[in-house]
């Protein structure tokens, strides 16, 4: 496709297809992105884009330039490209995305208060509303505590009015009254999300049915009502600053509209609960073993925690960011982590690792091999290690470069608005690749994806609400079934699948459900008073384990 920009001819492939969004597509060549409408009436008038130029700060991506046709017709508008290294705001709800990337309570304290500072100059010091100040309308730096404001194109300007709001973030007892109070009421939603994981008016309470969120925000029945439950992933109240809460307190529970606080506040100490798991009618549940933080994963051979990382009964202190691979023969420990724009492999042991240049964005590790983003390619590791560690390339796969994402075990890619993914499956002599698509999520944005034995699990985010899809492909490969979950609580996928193809999942509204991978339309639900969504699912060989904070419990279903 050629365009013009500026009076310059600019030629967009497929090469440059970063994702799709509602109204267009995004793609982005060099410093630029390019946002190209697929309904052209919906394009934001040339007006209001001089009207946002005044929102000139690198936190704000803006309209710049108008996108025509080689016939001089209007097709869209040029961004500055913000990279490919942020993370949606979402992301940082979660205790295992915070846990794995070590976000504390003092990065989300100065990201809330960023964020605030931005809203206030320039965006009301302009005479501009945001409306639209959903999760989606975030990204964040990787240093986390630096927002980026995003499709700006939506804004409130002083000739213009809004053109979008999500229900999740909208003032319903004022629906149709768009202010700066209107404003830092979303911010409030957004910010208390932030600090607990839930949205303030979620959690269950017995006269409103799930998600009726709008009339809870007209009855001011937030969660800190007594008699509102809230799901266990839910994080301690007392790491909400003491002026934000009391602020949370007044407009949620009260219906006050007011400023946000100007300081933060004080911060109460947390105790630490005692973490209490018994045997349950349905499950025989038995304490593995205590360590000496929280625990972020394990898997059958090593245990990470937020402090250290455990190999058998031998404890090595490295950082948030590395990962574990071993040799192929010799079992020796191997951290990888990315630094720089390129892999880094160094011997946990005395061994010496020779280090090999690659570059790369990005990286996931299966069955104990490890895969690389290198642009548009899949790059396959193998560690040899007769003598000195040498890693040498496996293999290489093409993926698309801009709109490839790496989740769990699993990539999720679109071609134009068109899904597909792709599963690397490692094998000694030589691996497999498996490309298939997936209609049922086209021009879907995916959140969150995890692939274990030919289940799949991929949680997208839809018009303010979040759904969850299953997916389960046939031994072949060539067929799959797909089951649907709607209007989500946004949780992290938390299922495994055993050797024998058992699928044991704790979903988001706290019901384990087991299912055999051949046979997937036969299901078993267990609904299960002390199983829940924060009792993270893991194995060691056929036995299935969860860990819950520092602890690690072994669970098996009651005969």
């Amino acid at each position: 496709m050629e365009f013009i920009v500026e009076g310059k001819k600019v030629s967009l492939t497929q090469k440059n297809y970063v994702t799709q969004g509602g109204e267009g597509k995004i793609f982005q060549k060099g410093k630029i992105a390019y946002k190209v409408y697929d309904d052209t009436s919906k394009m934001i008038p040339i007006g209001k884009i001089q009207e946002l130029s005044e929102l000139n700060i690198p936190n704000i991506v803006r309209p710049l330039h108008v996108i025509y046709s080689t016939k001089k017709e209007i097709k869209g508008f040029t961004m500055d490209w913000l990279g490919d290294d942020n993370y949606a705001l979402c992301k940082l709800f979660t205790n295992t995305f915070r846990d794995a990337n070590g976000i504390t309570n003092d990065h989300v304290i100065e990201l809330v208060e960023n964020i605030k500072n931005i809203i206030i100059a320039p965006i009301h010091a302009k005479k501009c509303l945001m409306v639209d100040g959903n999760e989606f309308n975030y990204m964040v730096r990787p240093d986390f505590v630096t927002p980026l404001f995003i499709d700006v194109n939506s804004y409130k300007t002083r000739s213009f009015p809004p053109t979008a709001i999500m229900p999740s973030i909208r003032d319903w007892t004022r629906p149709t009254e768009f202010t700066e109070l209107s404003d830092w009421f979303s911010f409030a939603i957004i910010s208390f999300q932030l600090f607990i994981g839930i949205h303030p008016f979620k959690g269950k309470h017995k006269d409103y049915k799930k998600n009726d969120f709008e009339k809870r925000i007209v009855d001011c029945v937030s969660v800190f009502n007594k008699d509102v439950r809230l799901p266990p992933p839910t994080r301690d109240f007392d790491l909400i600053p003491s002026d934000y809460k009391d602020w949370y307190h007044r407009l949620f529970e009260k219906g006050e509209r007011t400023l946000p606080p100007n300081m933060p506040g004080s911060l109460k100490h947390i105790q630490v609960k005692t973490i209490l798991i018994t045997s349950t009618d349905n499950f025989e549940i038995n304490e593995i073993k205590e360590y000496d933080s929280d625990i972020i994963y394990h898997n059958e051979t090593i245990t990470k925690t937020k402090e250290k990382l455990y190999i058998s009964a031998v404890d090595y202190k490295v950082g948030t960011d590395v990962e574990v691979v071993f040799t192929p023969f010799k079992n020796e420990p191997i951290l990888c982590k990315i630094e720089n724009g390129l892999v880094q492999l160094k011997g946990l042991t005395s061994v010496k690792v020779q280090q090999i240049n690659i570059s790369c964005t990005d990286k996931m590790i299966i069955n104990n091999s490890v895969f690389l983003k290198n642009r548009g390619q899949l790059v396959e590791l193998r560690l040899n290690d007769s003598g000195q560690i040498i890693p040498s390339v496996q293999q290489v796969w093409n993926i698309e470069e801009k709109s490839s994402k790496l989740f769990s075990n699993i990539i999720v890619q679109s071609v134009l608005g068109k899904a597909y993914i792709c599963i690397p499956r490692p094998e000694y002599k030589q691996s497999s690749f498996i490309i298939k698509d997936i209609p049922e999520l086209d021009k879907k944005q995916i959140v969150d994806a995890k692939h274990e034995n030919h289940v799949c699990m991929f949680i997208t985010h839809e018009n303010g609400k979040y759904n969850r899809y299953v997916v389960v492909f046939s031994l072949d490969w060539n067929n799959y079934i797909i089951r649907e979950f709607e209007d989500i609580d946004y949780f992290p996928l938390n299922f495994i699948v055993l050797m024998s193809g058992i699928c044991i999942n704790i979903r988001e509204d706290d019901v384990v459900e087991i299912f055999h991978a051949a046979k997937p339309e036969k299901i078993k639900e267990i609904k299960d008073s002390k199983i829940d969504s924060s009792m993270r699912l893991c194995k060691r060989g056929m036995n299935v384990r969860f860990f819950k904070g520092n602890k690690l419990f072994s669970l098996k279903l009651k005969s």
